[in-house]
């Protein structure tokens, strides 16, 4: 069946991209003229430069996985604020599903984007494969969005929602590599890490991945990255209540704390 020829959508020129290709050729040349295709280089390079100065220099006495813990816990700042000031409100982030990316969107998707391609290689060498999946779905969904021009709202709504708990996320994974298993300042990270995880993952989130999905203007692999986030969010739900009310108690002097299975290193795909 003969489709008509698309009409250039105006966000297009904001990620410096038309509609998608119909060739190799095509699709070399889109990249080309990707707008952050030179900058989203340069800043995964920074990354790899960032990780290399704390595992060499800075945090040298510890393991590679705390300096990359480091390295995530800038991006997830980065993350935080390049997402927070594409919200002129709260509500914002449950509207636009779909539709035009804006400027400071493409911007935050392609900043993400580069931390990403980082870590997904940091995770292929190290062999943390579950990372490595989970990275591929986050890595095609912040790529439609900046290649399409679209779905901006929702993706970025989504990195946010995921970011904003990875600092006391890794955090937890370094205190635990100091020895500080056993201080306050570890059992409050982890109700911190908690709490905001619950909301932003299980009260927040399935609002937004269902209209996400409900779209008919997103594509397949935005849905499917939604939906696979919801439901490793669910999985580490009930996990992290647990890990919630044990160190409650523990912090109130009604019995042993301690987070449970979540004491072993904790995962880069929460």
């Amino acid at each position: 069946v003969a489709h008509s020829i698309p009409t250039p959508r105006p966000n297009a020129q904001l990620c410096g991209v038309m509609d998608m290709p119909g060739s190799p050729a095509e699709a070399l040349d889109m990249l080309t003229r990707i707008k952050y295709a030179v900058p989203m280089t340069r800043w995964t390079c920074y990354w790899a430069v960032m990780f290399i100065v704390f595992r060499m220099v800075v945090f040298r006495k510890y393991t590679a996985d705390f300096s990359n813990r480091v390295v995530s816990i800038v991006h997830a700042f980065v993350a935080i604020y390049y997402s927070y000031v594409t919200f002129s409100s709260w509500g914002d982030m449950f509207d636009g599903i779909g539709g035009p990316n804006t400027e400071p969107q493409a911007l935050c998707m392609a900043v993400s984007l580069s931390y990403f391609v980082y870590d997904l290689i940091y995770c292929a060498i190290v062999g943390e494969i579950e990372s490595v999946f989970h990275h591929f779905f986050t890595i095609g969904g912040l790529a439609s969005g900046v290649l399409n021009g679209k779905s901006g709202a929702e993706l970025v709504a989504c990195l946010f929602l995921m970011e904003v708990s990875n600092p006391s996320l890794h955090l937890r994974t370094l205190l635990l590599e100091m020895g500080l298993k056993s201080s306050t300042i570890f059992s409050l990270n982890n109700l911190i890490f908690a709490l905001v995880f619950l909301v932003c993952r299980l009260l927040i989130g399935p609002p937004l991945v269902y209209k996400t999905i409900a779209c008919p203007d997103n594509e397949y692999i935005v849905k499917l990255g939604g939906f696979g986030i919801m439901a490793v969010s669910i999985m580490w739900g009930w996990k992290i209540i647990m890990m919630f009310v044990k160190e409650l108690k523990k912090l109130l002097g009604i019995g042993g704390g301690g987070g449970g299975k979540l004491d072993k290193k904790t995962k880069k795909t929460q």
